[in-house]
């Protein structure tokens, strides 16, 4: 594949989109407004795992988590979005996901919670409660809510070495 200014040339991009049902609008084509709507629902149809539990800003001064499925602990959760979240002014709003799928926030100057949680976004307000940023979190803590105690009663070991996991051995 050759790459000019840092993308792949047309046909490359073409083949690219193709592979994953991605289809642009025909040009020329009037009205666009059903293939470019089309376009989007493939791109965000592609892309709706990693939206899930995003947070977003449905007005200037409040926030809201989207839905979608996820994973805690070995376990696929849904989660659907509730009302938008207020955050407090001129202050940082921690935002995040209990162990029971419901969210929780709370200003920085509390902290984040001391119970199980999944840290998802941490919101600056300024003194007249507009949002300025919003830093996503979910990369940071999602792979830390695996269920390793399930994966680790069933390792044997002998002399401090690993033989055998769930009945498959691994090194003797």
């Amino acid at each position: 594949m050759a790459m000019t200014g840092g993308y792949p040339e047309e046909t490359d991009i073409n083949s690219f989109l193709s592979i994953r049902g991605l289809e642009l609008i025909t040009e020329g084509e009037a009205p666009f407004h059903l293939s470019f709507k089309k376009y989007v629902w493939g791109l965000l149809n592609a892309l709706d795992w990693a939206t899930a539990l995003g947070v977003y800003c449905p007005s200037p001064t409040t926030i809201n988590v989207r839905s979608g499925k996820y994973l805690f602990k070995g376990t696929v959760k849904t989660f659907v979005a509730g009302s938008a979240i207020n955050p407090t002014d001129n202050d940082t709003t921690y935002v995040w996901m209990t162990a029971s799928n419901a969210i929780g926030s709370g200003i920085d100057g509390s902290g984040w919670p001391t119970t199980e949680h999944v840290k998802l976004a941490e919101v600056d307000v300024n003194s007249s409660g507009v949002i300025t940023a919003i830093r996503d979190l979910r990369g940071q803590t999602f792979f830390e809510y695996r269920n390793d105690a399930e994966f680790f009663d069933k390792i044997v070991t002998h002399n401090g070495e690993v033989v055998c996991h769930d009945g498959n051995v691994i090194s003797v």
